[in-house]
């Protein structure tokens, strides 16, 4: 039987407090056999749910009581299990590894941005069920088995790396796995050579693709043949200036999308306006199990909720997100979905809870200041850095954003942008930011994450004629 990836459960109310409440019940029975599974873990999870004050997974018998419990898991967590887990067994793939280690085939990793890797370890059913899940994705998106797809994020060990590729081969697509390592001019050559449907990238690297195509193989990224861009890992795929730009240049239709992670895919769809990601995974994730970012507290899951997600992997076996604390920063909606009419639950990222900004009691995301900021192309470039003296949340007003303008855009122009878009942040997100424009590529660009925050020292901003 066909699932559909929408309503995997095959729910049939449309009413969304039903609904939810019918995909709660069907989630805890999945969850019954999860709790079980981790409780079998004496390293890691046992010791935290009996600090939580459950003595056996009986004691937990509803959902509600399992939304109850703290996060288990987090990235600093994570990073100290897999330490504890080297020094004690000579692996650092995590106390809370729940299957023996020969069963763990399968590794992708976050950045280590902080120094250290966090793994996400897979058996081989994991494997094969993330192959699934993703293929589920790559459906909505229109891919179908056969073409040739591109693959431009970065390979290493990232989640979007090998394991999509695998995703993508068992598919029954053909990946063309340059990666983002190779650069923008050998990624714009390989396109042209190989002539994919489908662009897989960071929002970061489809504009950097979009402004050098022409200098590096004379023509606009128009010419390429690509009918379709998935876009993920950094905010902006969901940003109307962005994915009018990338309908504009390469005549394709733009998906944002997240996946991968302990069986969890998510995608938007192909209507005009941005509408949040159709959550295609009920029945293998609950991904948007939202908490209060500082109490904790769970949040009812109603359309327009937004708080911090908690990640469970309702049936994974190695390794699972059990009440993993993301830092997402999660917008729901239940219902018919505005754009194209399916009806389900969609989700917007709108932040992190590392990366939210407070600004003289205002709560602000960087998210949202780049969505105002894209509002002045093509004045500007779109390229923006918030500069911070320390490390959010609080900020010291003024805000310092630092704007790069548009490559035809005169320097005795920059004053009166500076002052409409210090204005139009004023007018939307209810502070004034001390807004600095900077010459067409003074800001450094990535072809993978880009990161809007900054620490700088006053002096060392970079001044303007505004």
């Amino acid at each position: 039987m066909t699932v559909d990836p929408h309503n995997p459960f095959a729910i049939e109310t449309r009413d969304p407090a039903e609904y939810q409440a019918a995909l709660g019940v069907r989630r805890f029975e999945k969850l019954k056999r999860q709790i079980r599974h981790v409780w079998s873990n004496e390293d890691y999870f046992r010791p935290r749910l009996i600090a939580a004050g459950v003595s056996s997974p009986d004691d937990i018998q509803t959902l509600d009581d399992f939304r109850r419990l703290p996060a288990m898991l987090d990235k600093a967590s994570h990073r100290q299990s897999q330490e504890e887990s080297l020094a004690r067994y000579g692996h650092p793939f995590g106390l809370h590894l729940t299957v023996p280690l020969e069963q763990a085939i399968h590794l992708a990793a976050t950045s280590g941005t902080t120094g250290q890797p966090t793994f996400y370890v897979f058996s081989k059913r994991d494997l094969d069920l993330s192959h699934a899940t993703l293929g589920r994705l790559f459906a909505q998106a229109g891919i179908r088995p056969g073409e040739t797809t591109f693959h431009a994020f970065g390979l290493s060990l990232w989640l979007a790396g090998v394991t999509y590729v695998q995703a993508l081969e068992a598919y029954g697509a053909r990946p063309v796995a340059l990666g983002a390592e190779a650069g923008v001019p050998k990624i714009l050559r390989y396109i042209e050579f190989t002539r994919p449907t489908t662009l897989f990238a960071t929002p970061s690297m489809v504009s950097q693709l979009i402004e050098r195509a022409p200098g590096e193989i004379g023509k606009p990224v128009g010419a390429l043949g690509i009918k379709r861009v998935l876009c993920a890992g950094e905010p902006g795929a969901g940003l109307p200036a962005f994915r009018q730009r990338v309908r504009e240049e390469f005549g394709a239709e733009v998906f944002d999308f997240m996946g991968g992670a302990w069986h969890n895919a998510a995608l938007s769809c192909a209507s005009h306006d941005y509408h949040g990601m159709h959550y295609l995974t009920d029945d293998t994730c609950f991904r948007y199990d939202l908490v209060d970012p500082v109490t904790k507290a769970p949040i009812e899951l109603t359309d327009g909720a937004v708080g911090e997600a908690l990640h469970t992997g309702l049936e994974y076996e190695a390794a699972p997100a059990f009440r993993y604390a993301t830092g997402d920063i999660l917008k729901i909606h239940v219902g018919p979905c505005p754009g194209c009419g399916v009806f389900g639950t969609r989700m917007e990222v709108v932040g992190r809870v590392d990366d939210m900004l407070a600004i003289k009691g205002v709560k602000v995301y960087p998210v949202a200041i780049q969505n105002v900021v894209l509002q002045f192309r093509p004045r500007v470039s779109g390229e923006l850095r918030i500069r911070l003296d320390a490390p959010p949340p609080k900020v010291e007003p003024p805000l310092r954003l630092a704007i790069e303008a548009a490559a035809d855009l005169p320097a005795d122009a920059w004053p009166a942008l500076a002052h409409e878009i210090e204005h139009r942040i004023r007018e939307l997100l209810t502070f004034r930011p001390e807004v600095s424009i900077l010459p067409h590529g003074a800001l450094p660009r990535s072809g993978q994450k880009t990161k809007l925050i900054e620490i700088v020292e006053k002096t060392a901003t970079a001044s303007s004629p505004h």
